[in-house]
């Protein structure tokens, strides 16, 4: 994932983006992998939309829908930054995009309230984004102490209390996000897998039309690299999200371990001396 991030790159991003899947998805990602910089992401994401015609609208939606729901199992950076901004955003779409662009609209919002993208409410949630009156700021639940309890039930079983934040909390949770993702993990590999094989075995194809200037397979050679190359750039990109998640597991477990065989060289050093005192 390119580690280089500024408000041009972005606007960039933004202002070529269109409504596949693939286009979204792919920056998407790119967002969330720079969560850090929530905020600025969704300043950005802001002036494209007011800037842009009606018709680039719907994508840029369809881009904040994907980042809201992608980007909650790592915190809530995104859903408090577009919390700000989309109200204001919907209205615009509502009063001045064409019918497509209303049912956009109606569906997102449909979606975020079934899927409680932020949070749980008693008042619509189209009633209070699309209302009158300002949004309430958002609230979410307490965090909990940073701690792990292990409460000892029996010599058979042991009852572990997670807590948020601790260090075994943040193993599972690291955990759960590369399980949740390696059927995207094996599916990106395998179209790499297959984009370098065509490649190869396009090969010959290209050194014959290479000793032909006006061979008439060179345009259409030249597009099915092209094509090959936009495919194994976006399977890179996705992969390397996958790489930093797996990083973070890596690294949750190092910290962990140090950890344990810090306490196991203090419980040691604790034994030698009650031995000595026996």
């Amino acid at each position: 994932m390119n580690s280089v991030f500024n408000e041009q790159i972005l606007a960039d991003k933004l202002s070529k983006l269109n409504s596949t899947q693939q286009c979204i998805e792919t920056l998407s990602h790119w967002c969330i992998f720079h969560r850090d910089k929530a905020e600025l992401v969704v300043t950005t994401w802001g002036k494209q939309f007011h800037s842009s015609e009606v018709a680039q609208k719907v994508p840029l939606l369809y881009l904040a829908n994907d980042i809201l729901q992608n980007s909650k199992r790592k915190g809530n950076e995104f859903v408090t930054e577009f919390w700000k901004v989309l109200p204001s955003a919907l209205k615009e779409m509502v009063e001045k995009g064409d019918d497509h662009g209303k049912n956009v609209v109606s569906r997102l919002v449909n979606i975020w309230e079934e899927r409680r993208v932020f949070g749980s409410r008693t008042q619509s949630l189209k009633d209070i984004m699309l209302g009158e009156q300002l949004p309430p700021p958002l609230e979410f639940g307490r965090k909990r102490s940073r701690s792990v309890r292990i409460v000892k039930r029996d010599s058979r079983s042991i009852k572990t209390k997670l807590t948020v934040g601790g260090t075994t909390e943040k193993i599972v949770s690291a955990f759960h996000l590369v399980i949740s993702e390696h059927s995207t993990e094996d599916e990106e590999m395998n179209r790499c897998k297959s984009a370098v094989h065509h490649v190869r075995k396009m090969e010959k194809d290209v050194e014959m039309v290479l000793t032909k200037a006006k061979d008439p397979k060179r345009k259409t050679l030249s597009k099915e690299l092209e094509e090959e190359e936009n495919i194994l750039k976006q399977c890179i990109e996705k992969l390397k999200v996958v790489e930093a998640n797996r990083l973070t597991l890596v690294s949750q477990l190092k910290e962990a371990l140090n950890e344990q065989e810090s306490e196991l060289e203090n419980v040691r050093t604790q034994i030698q001396v009650f031995i000595s005192f026996s």
